[in-house]
């Protein structure tokens, strides 16, 4: 835990609220200059940010030519906020040693929503010890933020901090969950809407089972001079589906040559070309009246991932 203790009161954010990136409580752009008249070149030390957020500092100036105790010093940016709703942004130091409470000043924080915005914000009469601008979300024990200091001034520059490393072994943790959950729901959205698969009807047609379906495919292809490398059926679930590789860069028979195969048709298919003289291909023979009445949304759902998959699965084994 940081040396100071931040008090952060119901009237203290009410406050903070007029002070708003750089600007009066009428709306008119402050001009920082006078009272910090001097650019002092920084450098980052220790962050650690929750996923998607981020605090970055584009200019330091100061009343003084260096960071050291008793300056005040002006810190200007822009940040990110994505991990929560809102969050107190607040420029703070942490102590070298036990301080005991030190007062909070309005210009030191400000309330920040979800979204991206610039900041200005400001201390005076900093105590011996390491600046930092950190996110402080309500209700949550980690926050993000980056310590800063003086650039060729090592003695300024937070270089390891307890804080982010206990950030740094949840976060992770946290980013992995957030997105096996996120995967999990998405698989799960999906297999709902495909529906489970069909099995074959109590009383199918023996014209759709494995064996016919090779018969029949086998001569619509001797019709057309297809030659057929290699041919397969799915029969995992209903309807059952053809699959393979032909001889030279070839394309399927047009519907009516499927058709003259007596109670056959084409319902579809995928195909595509090897590049190298040869064709891949999975299509649909059995016609949609066959489908089990209940189950039609189903087969229908399932036919194109299906046919998909199996015409890649043809592909990897020619």
């Amino acid at each position: 835990m940081p040396a100071i203790r931040l008090s952060l009161t119901a009237a203290l954010a009410a406050t903070s609220m007029l002070y708003v990136a750089g600007q009066s409580a009428m709306g008119a752009e402050v001009d920082f200059e006078p009272q910090f008249p001097y650019v002092i070149e920084h450098e980052l030390g220790a962050s650690g940010f929750s996923v998607g957020d981020q605090i970055t500092i584009t200019s330091v100036r100061g009343d003084r030519k260096h960071i050291e105790q008793g300056g005040s010093f002006l810190v200007e940016g822009t940040y990110t906020l994505a991990s929560t709703e809102s969050a107190h942004l607040a420029l703070y130091c942490t102590t070298r040693g036990p301080s005991g409470p030190t007062p909070d000043q309005d210009s030191q924080h400000i309330n920040v929503t979800r979204g991206a915005g610039r900041f200005h914000l400001y201390e005076t009469n900093v105590a011996d010890g390491w600046l930092h601008v950190s996110f402080y979300p309500k209700n949550s024990e980690l926050h993000g933020g980056v310590y800063f200091g003086e650039k060729g001034n090592e003695n300024t520059v937070m270089r390891d901090q307890e804080w982010f490393r206990e950030f740094d072994v949840k976060a992770p943790n946290k980013r992995r969950h957030l997105e096996a959950d996120v995967a999990n729901q998405a698989n799960r959205d999906l297999m709902a809407y495909l529906g489970n698969p069909v099995p074959p009807p109590a009383e199918m047609d023996q014209r759709y089972n494995k064996q016919n379906l090779l018969w029949a495919f086998t001569t619509l292809c001797r019709n057309a001079d297809l030659v057929i490398t290699k041919l397969a059926v799915d029969d995992s679930e209903f309807p059952f589906l053809v699959y393979g590789t032909l001889d030279g860069n070839r394309i399927l028979p047009e519907a009516p040559a499927f058709e003259k195969q007596r109670g056959y048709t084409y319902g579809g298919s995928v195909r595509g070309s090897f590049g190298e003289g040869s064709t891949y291909f999975a299509v649909n023979m059995v016609p949609s009246s066959q489908y089990p009445t209940e189950k039609q949304k189903a087969c229908h759902r399932r036919l194109m991932l299906r046919l998909q998959m199996l015409a890649d699965k043809a592909q990897q084994n020619r």
